[in-house]
């Protein structure tokens, strides 16, 4: 992750546009009651990269932020069988999850409608997921958004080992605005198809949104 002022960026969208000779600059000339292009794109550069960092392969996402856990288990049986962590409210997507008695971290969740959730629950535990075939599932709750995780046999040393995730990306209040590193530049095609979507020519969009999309891959 690393953190943009808005400012620039803006700037290169705006590049991007002129670059593709697009009609969206005559938006400046005159009427008060018409955003500006400036605000048109810094209100979009967010929204790009809530979706180009939801859609993007996990290789992506870089490290991610650190996410802070708080386990609460099945049954009361600390370090035994199923795990919850209640998500921050700005959580955007996991980029990995790893027990310390798991084989391996769980970089791709599934979520409470997936078929593999409900075996989860299975009374066959060769179904359910374990230390070598960890099953991490992404669910809504009363409490939130939960990481429900499947599951441990260690019992009460079991700790976490790895825990990241990506944030869902927020203008602050200094006007920055931070987003995986690697994936800036299809955030700003995607950006700029935004904006060509709202003001200006919707063929000529597609090609921004075509570009954003070979980027990300």
């Amino acid at each position: 992750m690393k953190t943009y002022l808005l400012s620039d960026l803006v700037k290169e969208v705006k590049v991007i546009l002129d670059e593709n000779q697009s009609s969206i600059p005559l938006l400046d000339a005159g009427d008060v009651d018409t955003l500006s292009l400036n605000e048109i794109i810094a209100y979009n550069i967010p929204i790009a990269a809530e979706v180009v960092e939801n859609e993007a392969p996990s290789r992506k996402l870089g490290s991610g932020e650190a996410l802070a856990t708080s386990i609460s288990w099945e049954a009361g049986k600390v370090g035994i069988g199923r795990g919850v962590v209640v998500l921050p409210p700005d959580f955007l997507r996991l980029v990995c999850f790893q027990m310390s008695d798991w084989e391996r971290p769980v970089t791709e969740c599934i979520t409470d409608q997936h078929p593999k959730y409900a075996q989860q629950f299975s009374r066959n535990a060769g179904l359910r997921g374990s230390p070598q075939s960890p099953v991490v599932a992404i669910c809504n709750m009363p409490a939130g958004t939960v990481l429900e995780f499947f599951s441990c046999e260690a019992g009460e040393d079991v700790r976490v080992s790895r825990a990241r995730y990506i944030p869902k990306p927020v203008i602050t209040e200094k006007h920055e605005i931070r987003m995986c590193k690697q994936l800036k530049r299809s955030i700003m095609y995607y950006a700029a198809y935004l904006v060509e979507q709202i003001c200006g020519d919707k063929e000529r969009s597609k090609v921004y949104l075509q570009t954003a999309t070979d980027l990300a891959k």
